[in-house]
């Protein structure tokens, strides 16, 4: 049975990609047919792939054209005779555009020439959304990458999209994402809970969240206070504070609604006592608190608390406490 391909959603985009600018996300969302007519939409695997590296490219969707100055593209574009370029200008002309960055001469040469626009002598058109999506298809479908995505085999396609490994660690974080939003089985049944989502389990963990003493509105909107509170509680709970609502998150909330839920009313009083215990047994806390005096001790003119000796002080400290 041939699964319907992913159609995307303004509210998906802006889940995966918070700050990507309105037009970029929109010219996806009206050109997504492109996508299925490359098979791109065609599994979870593909599209999520597909986003995640465009994703990086185009720092998470904010800019068509690569940053930086006419000075740069001409010092570091100028003479790649590898990119057709024949001079400092043609680095400046020819510099990277669209959600794949396409860059230099003979590559808009070649990729005007498959989707039928002059993009060698129009090159400002590879920047507008939908060329730059076309582009970015035939790229994808030149070097073969459905079959790669297929085989979730994120190296290889950042290889042949990069040249190289640059960004791996951000693209991966991004593919991460993506599935978490477009695969079948999250839509089905995701616990996931981002910046923007609505509904009655954003009301639930609102309601968590206000139980533990944070300052929140039960609307049911997840917006940035509730991301905000939400960060907090994971830095509290030794979480990494990313403001996504997902298992680990889950857990850990619930285990503190229970413990609390469980102290008498007497003790209730202490927790917040419990927590600052906690805070000030950290060795990190600590550590950073020395590290800020010992510089400021440094600028005042007074000297000789170097690196032992603020790590022994803190161990003394810790000892104490």
């Amino acid at each position: 049975m041939v699964q319907k391909p992913f159609s995307l959603s303004m509210r998906d985009l802006r889940r995966f990609c918070p700050q990507g600018r309105r037009y970029i996300l929109q010219g996806l969302v009206r050109h997504s047919k492109i996508l299925a007519d490359y098979g791109i939409a065609q599994n979870e695997r593909r599209l999520c792939h597909f986003l995640a590296q465009a994703a990086h490219e185009t720092a998470g969707f904010r800019t068509l054209v690569e940053y930086g100055s006419d000075r740069y593209f001409a010092r570091h574009y100028g003479h790649r005779r590898d990119l057709g370029n024949r001079g400092p200008a043609d680095g400046v002309r020819y510099k990277g555009r669209g959600i794949f960055q396409l860059t230099g001469r003979s590559n808009y040469r070649s990729y005007g020439r498959i989707i039928n626009i002059d993009l060698e002598k129009h090159p400002h058109m590879a920047s507008r959304i939908d060329i730059s999506i076309k582009v970015a298809c035939e790229y994808w479908k030149k070097r073969w990458m459905n079959k790669y995505a297929d085989r979730n085999d994120m190296r290889t396609i950042t290889r042949r999209i990069n040249g190289g490994f640059n960004g791996l660690a951000s693209r991966r974080r991004y593919l991460r994402r993506a599935m978490s939003i477009w695969s079948r089985r999250s839509i089905a049944s995701s616990p996931l809970l981002r910046l923007g989502d609505r509904g009655p389990r954003v009301s639930k963990l609102q309601d968590a969240l206000r139980r533990l003493g944070f300052s929140l509105v039960v609307d049911g909107i997840f917006g940035s206070r509730t991301r905000r509170s939400l960060q907090r509680f994971q830095r509290r709970a030794g979480l990494y504070p990313d403001g996504i609502y997902g298992p680990r998150s889950q857990k850990a909330l619930m285990a503190q609604i229970s413990y609390f839920s469980r102290l008498s009313p007497s003790n209730k009083k202490e927790f917040p006592m419990n927590q600052w215990k906690s805070y000030l047994q950290s060795r990190t806390i600590w550590a950073n608190i020395v590290g800020l005096a010992a510089f400021a001790l440094n600028l005042a003119g007074f000297h000789g608390l170097g690196a032992e000796d603020q790590s022994q002080l803190v161990e003394q400290l810790l000892i104490v406490i």
